[in-house]
């Protein structure tokens, strides 16, 4: 389990751009993460290999060219623990009305056999450091009310509630502001 106060783990994290990652140390990770849970969708998973890396070379294009079915960037990075891909954060980097005011502009998954030994709360902190280098001074995060895990990283990392349990398909969520100080 990953120490907050232990600094020594930090020789043995990196969050890595997507892009800078070999796919075939992806993979395996990807099959490691659900389908579909709590507000949260993972289209690698259960494809073969060939669409594997079709899927993740569209993920590169997304870096820079906007996604028409969420109208926005995204850059994407791997959380690794030594040379083991742990888990997948995306922060969308297009700044419009629905991304600023409703949208989650942070999303991160965690590979189930990975999840409760502190991976979470790390990727998630280290994420907030790339928004800020991605000049953003406050980030919006959206929490299905019954991810509880995840509610606690938010609110950890400063998550102000903006809107309170607002209905979505899979039940309600809630969205935090994050304010980003250097």
């Amino acid at each position: 389990m990953i120490n907050d106060k232990d600094d020594s783990i930090s020789e043995h994290i990196k969050l890595l751009p997507f892009k800078k990652c070999k796919m075939s140390d992806l993979y395996d990770m990807y099959q490691d993460i659900p389908k579909k849970e709590i507000g949260s969708a993972n289209p690698l998973n259960g494809v073969n290999y060939n669409q594997f890396e079709k899927i993740c070379h569209d993920y590169i294009k997304e870096e820079t060219q906007i996604n028409p079915q969420i109208g926005t960037t995204t850059s994407r990075f791997i959380l690794f623990f030594d040379d083991n891909p742990i888990g997948e954060v995306g922060i969308r980097t297009t700044f419009n009305e629905f991304w600023m005011n409703k949208g989650s502009q942070i999303y991160y998954k965690i590979r189930k056999s990975e999840r409760g030994k502190g991976y979470g709360n790390k990727i998630f902190e280290l994420a907030l450091k790339e928004a800020r280098k991605l000049g953003f001074t406050s980030i919006r995060v959206n929490c299905n009310n019954k991810n509880l895990p995840s509610k606690k990283i938010i609110i950890k990392h400063g998550g102000i509630l903006d809107i309170d349990s607002y209905k979505t398909s899979e039940g309600y969520s809630s969205s935090y502001i994050i304010y980003l100080f250097n």
